[in-house]
């Protein structure tokens, strides 16, 4: 489809997507907004970032009112993603004169309550919503449009449950869209138990392809990694995503490169609500351009133009890697996702890899940024004992115990040199990693080398 026009939708849709910018449907928007304009139950597969939430929002306010009860709700699984769908939903509503609410923990119920009464839509997460409902104070009797935003992640954290508390309390018939990235057995089941014979749309593979990215690794230690991080962000500029494994992780990492002037901010879970939407304002108006999150705080991070989401720690499971790339690439606008990976966590680029079914190439950081490289980290070139090789040339033929020898008088013990091979006047030998730094100092050996060593 060339244009929304071809949607048969109502002019003041029409003037709220123009106002924003869109100019012709998705993939996901052209061919599902058809089937749920005509009334039907929908079940969509669509990978993140493909403009799945206009393709609920547009049929929800074609066919509600401003009559201040609530017709439509949608359930989302993090109180991000809430406000993000309520603030494209007010966008709509304006033009019908429709009010909008997000309802999600974290924040002042009584404030909620207190608008609740005036609102037609609302977006929610089922914690938030279902307290509400026991209160007395959030009726979805009259509801008309019953929406699961994120299946399959509600599903992950555990949402059934209350998902279904919800849904048995709603009236009959209604129309219900499930969006999903992924199709697991509890979201077919669900659709099965609920829905009327529903329209089903597969538009991606499981979200797995991440399609639109560039997937590389980057084979780095401990010691430079915030220097490669440096020379990625100074040498390639764009809008940055970066993941840490734990809160702690993410409050370190904004406070180092902030020492060294990049304007980066932390989310996670520990944070006061305001500062967690203030730093979201900021990331998607651009007054920053590195957010810096754990994996459950990323959870509704719908920002346009993320040129990179790089895996400062590298995710221990599969789905939360897919989960992460996909914040890039959006609407088939290329994006990078860089990983870096050391030596003790190639078990974890290997699920990776094999889970999404394609091999990550191997990236190598060129330049330097503002944070300089601390010398050679030998990490990086030692092998799963810690033991790092070198190469050498002697001026005299010396046999392998007459080099071991010699070498602690430079202050290496047995214990400390590995296997030492001599030919003629060149050789190698390899020591552990907290003395590798020593090896150049050892007088009698020239034209020293560190052997590098590949990741795998």
């Amino acid at each position: 489809m060339n244009s929304f026009k071809e949607l048969n939708i109502k002019e003041k849709t029409l003037t709220a997507l123009k106002e924003k910018g869109f100019k012709k449907p998705t993939e996901v928007q052209h061919k599902s907004i058809p089937p749920a304009l005509d009334g039907k139950d929908m079940v969509v597969q669509a990978r993140t970032g493909s403009g799945k939430t206009h393709a609920f929002l547009i049929p929800i306010f074609e066919n509600i009112s401003n009559e201040k009860k609530v017709q439509a709700i949608v359930l989302t699984p993090t109180r991000e993603l809430a406000q993000q769908v309520e603030e494209e939903a007010k966008d709509i509503g304006k033009k019908y004169g429709i009010k909008t609410l997000a309802i999600y923990g974290g924040t002042s119920i009584n404030n909620q309550i207190k608008r609740l009464p005036k609102v037609s839509f609302v977006a929610g997460t089922p914690g938030r919503v279902m307290d509400l409902m026991r209160r007395g104070k959030l009726d979805l009797r009259s509801i008309n449009f019953f929406v699961l935003d994120e299946g399959d992640r509600m599903m992950d954290m555990g949402f059934l449950p209350d998902i279904k508390w919800i849904m048995e309390r709603t009236p009959k018939e209604k129309r219900i869209m499930l969006f999903s990235a992924t199709m697991p057995h509890e979201i077919v089941k669900l659709a099965k138990n609920y829905m009327s014979d529903p329209v089903i749309l597969k538009l991606s593979k499981d979200e797995i392809s991440a399609k639109g990215v560039y997937q590389y690794y980057v084979k780095v230690g401990r010691k430079n990694k915030l220097a490669n991080l440096s020379a990625i962000i100074d040498n390639n500029p764009g809008k940055y995503l970066i993941f840490l494994n734990t809160k702690r992780g993410t409050q370190w990492l904004a406070q180092m490169l902030n020492k060294f002037g990049y304007k980066a901010f932390p989310m996670h879970g520990d944070m006061s609500q305001a500062g967690r939407t203030k730093n979201m304002d900021n990331f998607k108006g651009g007054d920053i351009d590195i957010l810096i999150s754990t994996d459950v705080s990323a959870r509704g991070i719908d920002v346009e133009n993320i040129t990179h989401v790089i895996n400062f720690d590298i995710p221990k499971y599969e789905k939360d890697y897919v989960h992460r790339i996909g914040r890039t690439g959006r609407m088939d606008k290329g994006g990078k996702a860089i990983t870096f990976v050391n030596k003790e966590e190639v078990e974890f680029l290997d699920r990776i890899e094999e889970y999404i079914e394609r091999k990550l190439e191997p990236m190598v950081v060129k330049g330097q940024g503002r944070m300089k490289k601390r010398g050679v980290d030998y990490d990086e070139h030692a092998d799963i004992f810690g033991m790092v090789s070198f190469s050498f040339e002697i001026d005299e033929n010396l046999s392998m115990w007459q080099v071991l020898k010699k070498m602690k008088k430079y202050g290496f013990q047995e214990h400390d040199v590995g296997e030492i091979k001599v030919e003629g006047k060149q050789g190698t030998l390899s020591v552990v990693t907290s003395k590798a730094n020593r090896v150049s100092d050892v007088k009698f050996l020239t034209n020293v080398q560190v052997v590098k060593r590949t990741l795998r």
